[in-house]
């Protein structure tokens, strides 16, 4: 048995806030605008060998010369004509260069299930484990397990050591059991963007938030 890993680089889409000059923008500790995260069209997740199983990770690189707030995060992963057998925590990784090395953080996008199977006459608490947390039949007859962000850390975003390194976030799905057949993925995240100067500015930084 082997561990087979996906890896998905998400494409930025930006857009900049009007309204206001930059001075009243940035004397209210206010966003410079919103970068949104996501595949531009459906990931395919392969399938494995025999006996394997697999990872899935969508790995994003911020820009160093910004600072972010992450504010939302989603995903949804697709099987034709069955269940999916998708973990239902999918695990959010934050890594922060520091001055000599990295910091980490760490949250969660979570599936939560249905109250009854898909003939509605089982309750979850006696459903076949291969079913997990599926909903299906969709109309084009998919299998689909939705999942979104839990209590995601309100943490400004930016890199502390002043370098040339990026903030990484990684969003890890996995799938223990063996053999399954390719998936279709969907991804997005989203962040409001600062200037990186407004990192140590008290108007973002205080504990009655601006975003």
């Amino acid at each position: 048995m082997a561990l087979v890993s996906t890896i998905i680089e998400p494409k930025p889409k930006h857009t900049p806030f009007t309204g206001g000059s930059d001075a009243d923008r940035l004397a209210q500790g206010a966003a410079r605008g919103v970068t949104t995260y996501f595949d531009s069209t459906a990931s395919n997740w392969p399938a494995t060998g025999a006996g394997d199983n697999r990872s899935l990770s969508f790995n994003i690189d911020l820009d160093r010369d910004f600072a972010y707030v992450m504010t939302d995060c989603s995903a949804a992963v697709f099987r034709s004509g069955d269940f999916v057998s998708v973990d239902a925590v999918a695990m959010m990784e934050f890594r922060i260069p520091v001055p000599g090395g990295y910091e980490y953080i760490y949250s969660n996008l979570v599936n939560e299930p249905a109250r009854q199977e898909n003939s509605n006459t089982i309750a979850i608490g006696t459903m076949p484990a291969r079913e997990f947390n599926t909903q299906w039949p969709l109309p084009v007859d998919q299998g689909v397990m939705t999942f979104e962000s839990k209590d995601i850390p309100n943490y400004m975003l930016y890199p502390f050591d002043n370098s040339t390194n990026t903030v990484d976030v990684n969003v890890i799905f996995s799938e223990a059991v063996v053999n399954q057949p390719a998936y279709t993925v969907r991804f997005a995240a989203r962040f409001l963007q600062y200037d990186i100067t407004q990192a140590y500015d008290w108007r973002v930084q205080s504990p009655t938030l601006t975003r």
